[in-house]
């Protein structure tokens, strides 16, 4: 009896679990770049040996197949082809990465992503005033300026753009993605020359919401089965000890 209450409840949690991942998808819909998460479980075979219990492991993994593309034609908006990603700066100073590239240019002139400082190729990008920018596909930034009767074009920095091995990628709550504690690599990734990006043009969310409505609904009615049973093992349990006591 108890077990059976152990088990339902334990499943129970993990439906929680995997409701409130659904909730952050589905609440991801519209947010540039975003990487729809999912958590699967696996079960702890030498834990459930030693405890006589269903032991569980649950990890989370990301879809990185990328979003549909939505040509903004808007010089500063950056679709990164391919497995590449921006490296930013974040609150803390910590060097982070991510597919939105939605690029703004903030008081002090640096370039940035959600209130993140985007890192640069061995520089630090600060943009002039009274200048038109142009991204190349290579992540050069570049200024035009008119002068008289021409326009002069100078190189002002370089994008930092990277490649990352998927399986070391962890995503904290400000949306950002870093490497995991345990990975092998050196945690200052170097800039990879073979990305390339797209100017005018942003990766949208790849969240699929019909698919992940429908997971929400089957999770709800496995949550009610599951409360169900512990409610049906309690009363078993009442009526138990009242024939004991008679």
């Amino acid at each position: 009896m108890e077990n059976s209450i152990y088990n339902s409840m334990i499943a129970a949690n993990q439906l929680l679990e995997k409701q409130t991942v659904i909730s952050n998808n589905l609440a991801n819909i519209s947010t540039t770049g975003f990487k729809e998460k999912f958590n699967f479980t696996l079960k702890n075979q030498y834990m459930e040996n030693f405890y006589n219990k269903d032991n569980k492991i649950t990890k989370e993994y990301y879809n990185f197949f990328p979003g549909i593309l939505n040509y903004t034609k808007r010089d500063l908006d950056l679709f990164i082809k391919d497995n590449g990603w921006l490296a930013v700066k974040d609150k803390n100073g910590n060097e982070a990465y991510t597919k939105n590239g939605h690029l703004k240019i903030n008081s002090k002139r640096m370039l940035t992503i959600q209130n993140n400082e985007v890192l640069g190729n061995k520089c630090i990008i600060r943009i002039p005033r009274n200048v038109i920018l142009k991204i190349l596909s290579n992540g050069i930034i570049t200024a035009i300026e008119k002068k008289k009767n021409s326009f002069s074009e100078t190189k002002i920095g370089s994008l930092k753009l990277v490649h990352l091995p998927l399986q070391d990628l962890i995503q904290k709550e400000n949306g950002l993605f870093y490497l995991k504690k345990n990975s092998l690599l050196n945690k200052n990734i170097n800039h990879n020359n073979k990305i390339t990006v797209q100017s005018g043009a942003l990766e949208e969310s790849n969240v699929n919401p019909s698919k992940n409505m429908i997971e929400m609904i089957s999770n709800a009615r496995q949550f009610d089965i599951q409360m169900k049973i512990i409610s049906m093992c309690e009363k078993n349990s009442e009526y138990a000890n009242q024939l004991f006591n008679i």
